[in-house]
């Protein structure tokens, strides 16, 4: 009569107030939300740098390359400069 449930009323802890799986629901939609967007913020954040590193790879390569061929740098140094530009 004066209580039901947990709570006064239909508000109680089981009822449309406070927990309940409403607030499961929410919480659950929360992060979920949460990590859909962390993971297109590092699939972006990677494809950027990944991009970054491919402009940049095959223009230091054509200069090594050519100093090489020019003879401005022998082959050990050539060797050791191309592992530092992949690495």
């Amino acid at each position: 009569m004066f209580c039901h449930g947990f709570g006064v009323g239909s508000y109680g802890i089981s009822g449309y107030g406070f927990g309940g799986p409403h607030i499961l629901m929410m919480i659950g939609i929360i992060l979920v939300t949460l990590m859909i967007v962390y993971f297109i913020y590092k699939t972006n954040q990677s494809r950027s740098y990944n991009m970054a590193y491919e402009k940049i790879t095959p223009k230091a390569i054509e200069i090594l390359n050519e100093r090489f061929a020019n003879g401005e740098i022998d082959e050990e140094e050539y060797r050791l400069k191309k592992s530092q530009i992949l690495n």
